[in-house]
């Protein structure tokens, strides 16, 4: 009852709707102003001795913001230093200084990184090698001791000396062999692949066995010669890695672990391999520092560069000792212009770069020879200003040689600037090969036309003769064909010797020589007088043919062909050709399923004898 009334008393508040509208916010207003009171400072003259320079503490410095109701005027105020003493450095000639920052405190991640921080063990030993890319190497011990690979080293010095006796080849597989896995026949092969390798000899093996013999190599120690540890892992790597890819990927690693743990220099690889088999490294720069030449300078071109000219199409034959000797000297002017742009005030190419590796990961490596590695290197792989710089200079480089060679086609450059590229201009003046001219191809006679030409032969008296005989007996066919021409066998007579051949000029006999009649018909008999084969001799056998030919006879023509061991076609065709190259023409003709005589050349095989 009381709610009721509360409620029928505050009915009169339900239509007040101000209530709902959300208050409005107060007005901004502005914080009173501050004034501001600009403050010469003087600054003692300083030579340009450093330790002329002041220190903190004489230096006054004023407070320059004064709140604007503030009575107090400003007054100086002395700070004296209470750790080490920052430098003062001196910026230009206006004796204007400029105070460095205190350097900052180390701080860690994490308590649990800066604990391992702190109780991070000394190194066994550290050293710097001479004459790398690699600034400095430190070995510690391995953070957890065991003892679980012990009996494999025992094995391994047990087994060293012992010399294998040739026998068969014995499959093996293992993901970590051992020679406990072995049996009598796996161990008897293993000792003469093993002895066969250090001879020498290569022999075919499964990679289990491999796998074995690089576990032999690390957990031997001093056993063996770290030299020849070096060698046989390196041989074996090169030897095996056609046949085996994954060898690529392990024993990179492990031989740079075992070249730094024992203080070996890098082994070198071959230069045409160095880029595939440094694919995915994780210290390039170790063996970057065996190659031939500028360290530097074949680190940046392998691993410093988008831009790969070997796997340029232009790459190829007599132009690859040209890519390779100018690209590299470009790639040496783009470092000295680099180092002399930066004067010795930044830090080499590269920088320093500090690696942490586990010895041997993923081998099975005994305790004694597991160390954790820390090595400090100059890096590129990390330096993408360098890296675009040697881009667009290898490309750069390309075009100019590619001009050279008389090759057309260009790469796109997008930045190389104008004093680079003026000092790679003066090196390729000198470093660039002669330019080549292009050939000019002579020009070729169309195919048409040299058909065309006439056979070239010795000039022969004996073949001449012989036309002039055939071009006498065309002209006697020819006169005999026409009617009312003279014959030869009406008085007409045909000199024997015409034209004497002998002391007499091809010109002088070229006017004397009769000019054969052209008839309508090319059928003129190529029958040759004075010891030519007649067309009766050059059938021989045939004639019976063209008989049955004159006769119509069908299967007397098919009998024919096959008593020939051949088809009356192929017979037909060899009498055509024989009288193609006797008369110019053929002599049968083809009437669906027999062949029959030309009338045009009855009468002439009449008068040869060969149809009665």
């Amino acid at each position: 009852m009381k709610n009721d009334a509360q409620k029928w008393e505050n009915t009169g508040d339900f239509w007040d709707i101000s209530a709902l509208v959300p208050p409005r916010k107060a007005s901004y207003q502005a914080p009173p102003g501050r004034e501001i009171i600009s403050t010469e400072i003087a600054v003692p003259d300083v030579s340009t001795s450093t330790n002329a320079f002041p220190k903190l503490g004489d230096i006054e410095i004023l407070t320059v913001d004064a709140p604007q109701n503030s009575r107090e005027a400003a007054r100086p105020m002395t700070e004296k230093p209470q750790a080490a003493q920052p430098t003062v450095t001196r910026v230009c000639e206006t004796n204007a200084v400029m105070v460095g920052d205190v350097p900052l405190p180390k701080q860690y991640v994490s308590a649990a990184y800066e604990k391992e921080e702190q109780e991070r063990p000394l190194p066994e030993a550290s050293y710097v090698p001479e004459g790398m890319l690699l600034r400095g190497v430190r070995i510690y011990p391995h953070k957890n001791e065991y003892s679980y690979y012990a009996e494999l080293c025992r094995h391994a010095r047990k087994l060293f000396s012992l010399e294998g006796k040739e026998c068969e080849a014995v499959p093996f597989f293992s993901y970590m062999p051992q020679y406990s896995q072995l049996n009598r026949a796996q161990l008897r092969w293993y000792l003469w692949w093993r002895t066969s390798f250090r001879c020498g000899r290569v022999l075919a093996v499964d990679y289990s066995y491999l796998l074995l013999y690089l576990y032999e190599i690390i957990n031997l120690g001093d056993a063996i010669s770290p030299s020849v540890g070096q060698e046989s892992m390196l041989r074996l790597w090169l030897s095996y890695r056609e046949r085996y890819p994954r060898l690529d990927a392990i024993v990179r690693e492990w031989l740079c672990d075992y070249s730094l743990l024992y203080r070996l220099l890098p082994p070198r690889l071959p230069d045409p391999l160095l880029g595939e088999l440094l694919s995915g490294c994780r210290l390039k720069e170790f063996y970057v520092s065996a190659t031939v030449g500028n360290a530097m300078c074949d680190a940046v071109l392998y691993f410093c560069s988008n831009y790969d000219y070997k796997k340029s199409k232009f790459y190829r034959g007599d132009a690859i000792p040209h890519f390779d000797r100018v690209m590299r000297g470009a790639v040496q002017e783009t470092l000295q212009y680099l180092e002399e742009q930066r004067e010795g005030s930044a830090p080499p190419t590269g920088g320093y770069s500090t690696v942490s590796r586990d010895a041997f990961s993923g081998a099975i490596c005994a305790y004694p020879y597991k160390k954790r590695i820390e090595v400090d290197f100059v890096s590129f792989s990390n330096t993408y200003e360098l890296r675009y710089i040697v881009t667009d200079v290898l490309k750069y480089t390309e075009n100019a040689l590619r001009a050279v060679l008389g090759i057309k086609s260009r790469l796109t450059v997008y930045r190389v600037s104008t004093e680079l590229s003026a000092r790679i201009d003066r090196y390729l003046a000198t470093a660039l090969p002669q330019k080549v001219q292009p050939r000019k191809k002579a020009p070729q006679t169309p195919t048409y036309e040299q058909r065309y030409e006439l056979p070239k032969c010795a000039l022969s008296v004996e073949r001449a003769a012989k036309i002039e005989a055939a071009s006498w007996q065309t002209t006697k066919r020819l006169i005999e064909a026409f009617e009312g021409g003279e014959s030869y066998e009406h008085g007409g007579t045909v000199p024997q010797n015409p034209i004497p051949l002998q002391g007499v000029s091809m010109s002088e006999r070229e006017v004397q020589a009769p000019t054969p009649v052209l008839a309508f018909a090319a059928t003129a008999p190529m029958a040759e007088s004075n010891g030519q084969k007649s067309l009766f001799d050059m059938l021989g056998e045939l004639r019976e043919f063209v008989r049955q030919a004159d006769r119509g006879d069908a299967l007397a023509q098919r009998a024919f062909a096959a008593q020939m061991n051949s088809m009356p076609d192929a017979i037909a065709d060899k009498i055509n050709t024989v009288a193609g190259d006797s008369i110019g023409d053929i002599i049968l003709e083809d009437r669906g399923g027999f062949y029959a005589v030309i009338e045009d050349y009855r009468e002439l095989l009449q008068e040869e004898g060969i149809l009665p």
